[in-house]
């Protein structure tokens, strides 16, 4: 589905940086040197913006027409979303948690038995989407995992 907004382009204080935000999406906005940079950004960060709404399941506002610019110009946008994996590369550790309805103890948990991938991310992990998205769709087991046995070691004695 195609999305368009109006963005308001409006000089920036440094040489050449226009300044976009979104009117009806207050939680978007970006810059960019020169025109062609910012209408760029500007489209990048509407679809990355849409998404996020998707994700957290919050309703996309409809979009209004007619804003005025005081500094600058408005440009109309047009985006249609790409698939989230697409988008999002890598989530925190507590949004896997939070995706997938389990602790962020878990996720962890979970990388090392290398059944999600993640690189380091300063003290954290960053969990690649599209396995977090591969795991929300399998079905999960009923009940407690059971238990597995461990291996007795011999007991050696002098």
């Amino acid at each position: 589905m195609k999305y368009t907004y109006e963005a308001l382009f409006e000089k920036g204080e440094g040489d050449g940086w226009w300044c976009v935000t979104f009117p009806d999406l207050p939680f978007i906005f970006t810059q960019g040197k020169g025109r062609d940079e910012a209408l760029f950004e500007a489209a990048d960060a509407l679809e990355f913006g849409l998404v996020n709404c998707q994700l957290d399941g919050d309703t996309i506002p409809k979009p209004t027409f007619g804003h005025k610019a005081e500094n600058g110009f408005v440009e109309k946008i047009t985006v249609e979303p790409r698939p989230a994996s697409e988008v999002i590369e890598f989530v925190s550790t507590a949004e896997a948690a939070r995706m997938l309805g389990v602790t962020a103890s878990r996720i962890r948990q979970l990388v090392l038995m290398r059944r999600l991938r993640a690189k380091k991310h300063g003290r954290d992990l960053a969990v690649r989407y599209i396995d977090v998205e591969r795991l929300q769709n399998q079905p999960r087991p009923v009940g407690r995992p059971r238990k597995v046995e461990q291996p007795v070691s011999p007991v050696v004695t002098a």
